[in-house]
């Protein structure tokens, strides 16, 4: 396991117990990483994956996401976010974060250095353990700069 699936492992676990009953994992390096889950403990009573852990895996990755990009010393939460079902899945699955809009990520490393707050639309794609997209999410989330220097991974940026 990287350093960086260490620390969000960690960090996720630690942070929300819900991860650590639901047993989500963290795999890859800060450039191409996703979130894992397995069936049989987020099944429902119909033998497929629960609605309710699909989202919370989807929302987490997409949260996760964005503290990627604001960095260390960012409290970010979600403002809104909708879940679309596709397929029923019955296997582990995995949460992957899709790039963001280039011109929605500069517009929020420009607020977030410059008011020390930013909002940022992430999607994410669920899916199942061969692959098939089954669930999209659509998220917006606040990051706020608590007290420290915005440290924008990839951007070159201080202040």
């Amino acid at each position: 396991m990287s350093i960086f699936a260490q620390y969000w492992q960690r960090r996720l676990v630690t942070g929300f117990p819900v991860l650590a009953a639901m047993q989500v994992s963290v795999a890859g390096e800060q450039a191409a990483w996703h979130l894992a889950a397995p069936f049989e403990l987020n099944r429902n009573d119909h033998a497929t994956a629960f609605g309710g852990s699909i989202s919370t895996l989807a929302t987490i990755a997409g949260w996760m996401a964005v503290n990627v990009v604001a960095g260390e010393g960012a409290d970010v939460v979600i403002q809104s976010g909708a879940t679309d079902f596709v397929l029923p899945i019955a296997s582990d699955f995995t949460a992957h974060v899709l790039p963001p809009v280039a011109d929605d990520l500069a517009a929020f490393e420009r607020m977030y250095v410059r008011r020390g707050k930013g909002r940022l639309a992430v999607s994410v794609e669920v899916r199942t353990a061969s692959n098939q997209p089954a669930a999209t999410f659509h998220g917006v989330y606040v990051a706020v700069r608590l007290n420290q220097p915005p440290a924008l991974r990839g951007s070159g940026q201080t202040d």
